[in-house]
């Protein structure tokens, strides 16, 4: 099993493809399993594409139960890198992963060639978020005209259902709830110099669409995409169509 120990966390990472690194940042509570095969290995044609667990997620082991931040867990990220021999790479962050990269970028400025933000949000007084999210999960992450269309329900539950028992445990679920809503780069956004390009879905229910409005009008020179008919699981979803605007942005 590949794992590198950075801090108190030895971190379980894969790396798919060659070329330019791309470092891809989970989401809350969810491993590099719920990337699925499909999207990594779509990228994994045109870069060498780093996946890993952030702490308290998937299969990377920790040493700690103390509180921490997305800051915190950007430099875990930077330390894999280093731990990996990587100088500098592309960021794409997912939902908290978003917020992660954000910390990322502001905190270890010359590891960055390119940012991705998708489906994420500033926190602090600059974010329009619902803590209160609750029903089922299929509802949240997909719109209903995607769910609607013959046997996506259930595929998507089925990768779930695989991926589920790599998700946080409940002492690392807390923590990492702790530090989604502890996360505030309202008023640093401005730091942020790296090329950036914005995603969200129109029908995302977990983080509004108007979060990435709001980034995109905060960091200077940021490109803002907007998926038609997609929800916060747009990676799932929409694999080609953000898979091309990725690639071409990269480019």
């Amino acid at each position: 099993m590949p794992e590198i120990q950075v801090g108190d966390i030895s971190i379980y990472y894969e790396i798919k493809g060659s070329g330019y690194p791309l470092l891809m940042v989970m989401g809350f509570s969810f491993s590099l399993l719920d990337w699925g095969d499909v999207f990594p290995d779509e990228l994994a044609k045109h870069y060498q594409v780093i996946l890993f667990d952030n702490r308290d997620s998937g299969r990377t082991k920790s040493q700690s139960t103390d509180n921490y931040t997305t800051a915190d867990m950007a430099n875990d990220a930077a330390g894999l890198l280093n731990a990996l021999g990587i100088a500098q790479a592309h960021v794409l962050g997912f939902s908290m992963g978003g917020m992660i990269a954000q910390q990322f970028a502001l905190r270890h400025p010359t590891k960055l060639n390119k940012l991705i933000l998708a489906c994420t949000m500033a926190g602090g007084d600059c974010s329009d978020f619902n803590p209160n999210n609750q029903g089922d999960l299929m509802d949240l992450l997909f719109p209903a005209s995607y769910l609607a269309i013959s046997n996506n329900r259930k595929k998507a539950e089925d990768f779930f259902l695989k991926t589920s028992p790599y998700h946080s445990p409940p002492d690392g679920y807390i923590r990492q709830l702790q530090a989604h809503h502890a996360h505030d780069t309202c008023n640093l956004l401005q730091g942020i110099k790296a090329p950036t390009l914005i995603m969200t879905g129109d029908s995302d229910l977990v983080i509004p669409a108007v979060n990435s409005n709001i980034l995109n009008n905060k960091i200077s020179g940021s490109e803002l995409k907007i998926i038609k008919e997609a929800g916060h699981g747009f990676g799932y979803s929409h694999v080609a169509e953000i898979t091309k605007i990725i690639i071409d942005f990269l480019s």
